[in-house]
């Protein structure tokens, strides 16, 4: 497949994880969600800014965010300005949390299921459902898995989830899942997250049958192409997506302030 342009790619993940607050600063969006999750709070830096230097497009995103009582950070990619990272290395900020962003063609990861499931235990299959809206365990075992914080956070999470269309997967009980993930879907193109697992259930090919079957179900919504991050250094989800046809595509670091 053709890969696409690095500034698609953030936008859709950006659609794929919507910020509850959000401001344009030119090209770049301020985003602002509580604190909750690195995505949903940080400028999305594609492209110049404009209207004059880039050091007062930086205090500009400064006060927006000290206005809300959090820290500055800002999701850098190929797609932002080449003098972005000189002007926030000049203020102390320091770079954490490299991403790579993989891309597939739906029909193909779908496809998988015919190529490997067949006498192979570990894809034997399982209850496994797919719905346009989460159940309530759903998010218990993604926030078991992957939740950081209490109350507050968790109802936050919920308000993102909500932002925009999505298909939900899970494998087991809908009360009380061992697996689950979530497909944005947006511009016809389908965005893998929130894939997780609880430590009773691993080890079972689960998180490759959820991706499998979202692939299946996001035809009939129009879905041509797939997308998902992976943290840099993650072994074993590289290989199970590579596995599944994914590509890499392009890349992002988020930088903070005084980290």
């Amino acid at each position: 497949m053709e890969l696409p342009l690095p500034a698609t790619l953030d936008r859709l993940a950006d659609r794929g994880w919507p910020a509850l607050h959000r401001e344009e600063l030119g090209p770049w969006a301020l985003r602002a969600a509580g604190g909750v999750t690195n995505r949903a709070n940080s400028v999305l830096a594609i492209g110049d800014p404009g209207s004059g230097d880039i050091g007062e497009a930086v205090d500009a995103a400064e006060r927006w965010y000290a206005m809300r009582a959090l820290p500055t950070v800002f999701q850098v990619s190929p797609a932002s300005s080449d003098a972005l990272v000189g002007e926030l290395e000049r203020r102390g900020y320091r770079e954490h949390s490299e991403t790579g962003i993989l891309v597939a063609e739906r029909s193909a990861v779908a496809a998988t299921l015919l190529e490997t499931a067949s006498g192979d235990a570990l894809d034997a299959p399982s209850d496994v459902s797919v719905a346009a809206s989460p159940p309530r365990g759903w998010l218990d075992t993604w926030w078991a898995v992957d939740g950081r914080g209490g109350a507050s956070e968790r109802a936050t999470v919920e308000s993102i989830l909500a932002g925009g269309p999505a298909l939900y997967a899970w494998a087991g009980a809908s009360a009380d899942p061992d697996a689950v993930a979530r497909l944005a879907l947006a511009e016809g193109w389908g965005g893998l997250y929130a894939v997780a697992t609880l430590p009773r259930a691993r080890r079972r090919g689960l998180a490759r049958r959820l991706a499998v079957a979202l692939a299946e179900a996001s035809g009939s919504a129009g879905v041509e192409r797939l997308w998902l991050q992976v943290v840099a250094g993650n072994a074993a989800a590289l290989a199970l997506y590579e596995g599944l046809g994914f590509t890499p595509a392009s890349r992002y670091s988020y930088w903070e302030q005084g980290r």
